[in-house]
């Protein structure tokens, strides 16, 4: 007989890919996944994978989606090339990004350096226009109303689409995503691990994979994005040292510090998600055949 859990796949943008190895690792496992939880990143796999519950499938789609063209001449498809150390390859880069896309007038100007146009050229393709209800797996996503300051939960009839878009929306990089009357941003900006969300959800002590780099890079920022993004992620690194107090079980993956964009190194990181899973397969077994974690709980979803 299978066992089962519920899981939370935490943000980390690139290395959000992590998690593909670590579903394939539970499948392979006879582990299956009956209640969902995805932020950020996490968002756009569990959002793929909660309508097709199937690795192979997953691995293909996210696979097309960093080699999909408008993807790849996006800001964040280009980001990681601009980080080459060779100054000439620096300054020629550079001046095609900022040529290309009118970065540095979008970021004082407008509420993202994308357009929310560039934003769903990207995504649409990838992310089913469903009802967050008619998922395989019952699936939830997190955004933060950036008015109120609110974390938002989404599940049952909210559109999957503009539920995974609204947790994916990186500060800066991604304009507020509008639903309905609202807009919203990155979900990890308050729950990168999706634990409160797990919370609202009635979900006691999921299990959480968390993606963030193996420890906080003792490193100088390149650009301003790195700066910007280097001081979220250490006020993150406090946040989610206490809401992993939550977790019944915590996998992290990530195997020394990378790019927070360095999609090239996608297969690499499939690859520590499935060795990590592996390796804590036997604590992922107790968990899911516990009759006190599953059998008393009641899901919201």
């Amino acid at each position: 007989m299978a066992g089962k859990i519920a899981l939370n796949l935490g943000g980390g943008a690139a290395r959000g890919f992590a998690h593909i190895g670590a579903l394939r690792a539970l499948t392979e496992n006879d582990i299956r996944v009956t209640h969902l939880i995805g932020v950020s990143m996490g968002s756009i796999v569990g959002g793929v994978y909660s309508v097709m519950p199937d690795v192979d499938f997953l691995h293909k789609r996210l696979k097309q989606l960093i080699e999909f063209e408008a993807f790849r001449d996006s800001v964040v498809g280009t980001w990681t090339a601009n980080q080459e150390e060779t100054p000439k390859g620096i300054v020629r880069r550079a001046q095609k990004l900022v040529s290309g896309t009118n970065i540095l007038r979008r970021m004082f100007t407008a509420p993202g350096v994308l357009t929310s146009s560039e934003v769903h050229s990207v995504m649409d393709p990838f992310i089913a226009n469903v009802s967050m209800d008619s998922t395989e797996i019952p699936f939830a996503t997190a955004a933060v109303d950036v008015r109120t300051g609110e974390l938002k939960v989404f599940q049952g009839k909210d559109r999957l689409r503009h539920a995974v878009v609204a947790s994916a929306s990186m500060p800066l990089i991604f304009p507020p995503e509008r639903v309905g009357h609202n807009y919203y941003v990155d979900g990890g900006v308050l729950d990168k691990l999706g634990i409160e969300t797990a919370a609202v959800l009635g979900i006691e002590r999921p299990i959480v994979i968390d993606v963030s780099d193996e420890k906080l890079p003792d490193t100088m920022p390149r650009s301003g994005f790195d700066v910007i993004l280097k001081t979220e992620e250490i006020a993150s690194e406090h946040r989610r040292n206490i809401q992993l107090r939550r977790a019944s079980l915590v996998l992290r993956p990530i195997r020394g510090n990378f790019h927070w964009a360095d999609y090239s190194a996608a297969e690499e990181f499939i690859q520590m998600g499935y060795e990590n899973a592996l390796e804590h397969m036997r604590e992922i077994r107790g968990i899911a055949n516990a009759r006190r974690v599953f059998g008393l709980m009641r899901f919201k979803f």
